[in-house]
């Protein structure tokens, strides 16, 4: 077994159908991958649509549990499967159509433990789409350390496949109970990885959904995504920590911590900003653990990237959000207008 993808699903019934006919539409035989759907306790027709599925192709498989969140699902999904290398795709997203094997063939050759490629948003339903991949789209391989050093880190879990077994000693898994485990997960994955690399086209397409976890105005997410912010922001801390000194690409990965640890900071803000659930007060409470960190007040030039092509906006909002009188009138005013 080459490859297993893992699909947490809850409640997604609009969108399950495309998702798994895009991973049906592919290169490669049914034998040589498995499409693992993690069942978290939906209920809508989600799990009904999952069953007919694994009853109708025999790489699909369909595990069911109480609701215990995306994490947990992935964690389940992880100790199921079975192929050399695991993918992570979200039941509302697609692959491009003819995309896996290029990606497997490149793995394989590569000895890779991590490959990424593009993701592509998009607001509508859409379908999966053709996608030429070849072998002069892929760049060289690196250690995870001068990978991030050049690019960065990236967040979301479906936009890399991993070798199984590297996952697995590494012993890095999905952190339960919170909120951006994605990108506590993907950070944690790419400083460890050996043999890294990517190819430059798009593989998957993610769509924007309207009541999502990201998206919902919901004051009780919107708690646990602050919450969640947050321990994203630690984790980048111990990663910084514990990184060697004597490397020497150490000082740009540092930088690029930084960078992460920054912008989270101003998403942090923004989401208290609009969205209710957290006092001012609490905010100021968050804001001095920043302190401590020297992550806050923010620094502009730590904030600027190559892929940033919204600095303006951090050039607008940042030296406001640093002065807490400006940003404490600033809640004020969005308890009664609404900022988005």
């Amino acid at each position: 077994m080459k490859l297993s993808i893992v699909i947490p699903l809850y409640n997604k019934e609009k969108y399950l159908e495309r998702c798994l006919n895009s991973l049906l539409s592919q290169d490669i035989s049914e034998n040589d991958y498995e499409i693992i759907i993690v069942n978290d306790g939906s209920s809508d027709s989600s799990g009904d649509i999952a069953t007919k599925y694994s009853r109708k192709f025999k790489n699909i498989k369909c595990f069911t549990q109480e609701n215990k969140g995306v994490a947990s699902a992935r964690n389940v999904g992880l100790k199921k499967a079975k192929g050399t290398y695991i993918y992570f795709l979200d039941a509302d997203d697609f692959l491009y159509k003819n995309v896996l094997q290029t990606l497997l063939h490149q793995c394989y050759k590569k000895r890779l433990e991590l490959l990424e490629f593009d993701s592509k948003s998009s607001l509508k339903s859409g379908s999966y789409f053709d996608q030429k991949l070849s072998a002069n789209s892929i760049g060289k391989v690196l250690v995870g350390t001068s990978y991030v050093a050049k690019f960065g880190f990236v967040d979301e879990v479906w936009r890399f496949i991993i070798k199984r077994n590297f996952l697995i000693d590494s012993n890095i898994k999905f952190r339960e109970g919170t909120l951006f485990e994605d990108v506590m997960f993907s950070s944690n994955l790419y400083l460890r990885t050996n043999r890294i690399s990517k190819i430059n086209k798009y593989v998957h397409c993610y769509a924007i959904v309207k009541n999502s976890i990201v998206t919902t105005k919901s004051s009780e997410h919107n708690v646990k995504f602050i919450q969640g912010i947050q321990s994203a922001i630690r984790n980048f801390e111990k990663l910084a920590k514990n990184l060697d000194q004597k490397r020497s690409d150490s000082f740009l990965v540092l930088k690029k911590i930084e960078q992460k640890q920054q912008r989270l900071t101003f998403a942090l803000i923004v989401r208290v900003l609009k969205f209710k659930g957290v006092s001012f007060p609490e905010l100021q409470e968050i804001l001095n653990y920043l302190k401590i960190l020297d992550i806050y007040p923010m620094k502009l030039k730590a904030l600027e990237g190559k892929q940033n092509g919204k600095f303006w906006i951090y050039l607008f909002f940042v030296p406001i959000f640093n002065n807490k009188v400006l940003l404490y009138l600033l809640m004020k005013l969005s308890k009664v207008i609404s900022i988005s």
